[in-house]
């Protein structure tokens, strides 16, 4: 390995900025080559940051010797192709979120890992101190043992709804998938990790909902996908999930709460920045005592910043990435199981349950 470990951006979309900008500042990497099918698009990212290496094929710049790692950071209806490409030839992968479309998807990639490493960004939000201490309270066992994970979150419609907002709505190609795929994936990893990924979904039961008719009648959308999805699951190890996640809900203001329920208390936590980050409640004999914790809402930059920085820990300390593509294989099985349960209208029962 160089100096300097040599990286490959695959995707020069909006995205691709934040990693760029992220390992840029890190004095470990450099980067080295960056790849889309848009030459434009390449020559763009490359001016910005100084890339020697433009390609406008994968294999390309899978090929340039130089490139000892890479950040797939196309749609997810390309990370696949890409993923596999590049631990056959032998170079660690970080992945944009949500990992794949599918779980075969996730299972042909992890097939093709081998000793090398595998990460996804879906981890953003654990990139935080709040995250981080409400990892250290789980695993400490103060709380006992996980009873419950839950979210629910509701977001008002914007003004001015005229089709193209949010971009799942207009955008071609994004894997079909709406709002669960978006931010779900974000909401699920950060309950699942900040529990050490120790609790594997057994049985689920979905239900989603497109567009409300009002809107539609506005401006019928390009991909009849999800803007609402409602789930609860049976874990292993004695825990239940219940998730709501709702874009253009019928409510004046946004609604967010974030909750782990355990054995002797609770944690109530702030996903995205806001103050306090995270609030214990501990059972005692005069009832229920509060802590708040983490008092200063993080900077935006620290989630974009995270997942680059701990790819880095792994490639070249050994660290283990805050989201392997094993925890995202189990995300992935989830979220297909809601989008299966939502379309049948039944329970799906995973493998390992009785």
């Amino acid at each position: 390995m160089s100096e300097k470990l040599g990286l490959g951006i695959i995707g020069c979309g909006e995205i691709s900025r934040w990693h760029l900008r992220a390992a840029a500042a890190d004095d470990r990497a450099r980067w080295v080559a960056a790849c889309d099918l848009r030459a434009q698009a390449v020559a763009e990212r490359a001016d910005e940051f100084a890339i020697p290496g433009r390609y406008t094929q994968v294999e390309d710049l899978l090929a340039d010797p130089a490139v000892e790692a890479v950040i797939v950071a196309t749609g997810p209806e390309a990370h696949v192709g890409p993923t596999v490409a590049a631990f056959q030839a032998g170079k660690h992968v970080l992945v944009e979120k949500p990992v794949a479309v599918t779980a075969a998807e996730v299972e042909a990639m992890l097939a093709a890992q081998g000793d090398l490493v595998g990460a996804c960004c879906s981890s953003r939000f654990r990139s935080t101190e709040g995250a981080r201490v409400a990892t250290g309270i789980i695993a400490s066992g103060e709380l006992g043992p996980v009873r419950r994970l839950f979210a629910n979150i509701l977001q008002p419609p914007r003004e001015g709804y005229d089709g193209t907002s949010p971009f799942f709505l207009h955008r071609p190609g994004w894997g079909g998938q709406g709002v669960l795929a978006d931010w779900g994936c974000y909401d699920l990893d950060y309950l699942l990790g900040l529990c050490g990924w120790q609790h594997e979904p057994l049985v689920v039961m979905g239900e989603m909902t497109g567009l409300p008719r009002f809107f539609r009648e506005i401006a019928k959308p390009a991909n009849d996908v999800e803007v609402r999805v409602a789930a609860q699951a049976l874990l292993s190890n004695g825990a239940v999930l219940d998730y709501q996640r709702a874009m253009f809900a019928a409510v004046d203001e946004t609604r967010q709460e974030w909750r782990i329920e355990c054995e002797n208390g609770a944690l109530d936590l702030n996903m995205l920045p806001g103050s306090p980050q995270v609030r214990v409640h501990r059972y005692s004999v005069d009832g229920c005592v509060t802590e708040e914790l983490v008092p200063e809402p993080f900077q935006w930059g620290e989630i974009h910043t995270g997942p680059v920085v701990n790819f880095l820990d792994a490639v070249l300390d050994g660290a283990t990435p805050m989201t392997t593509l094993v925890n995202s294989l189990t995300m992935q099985r989830l979220a297909d199981s809601i989008y299966e349960s939502a379309r049948t209208g039944t329970a799906v029962l995973l493998r390992g349950a009785d």
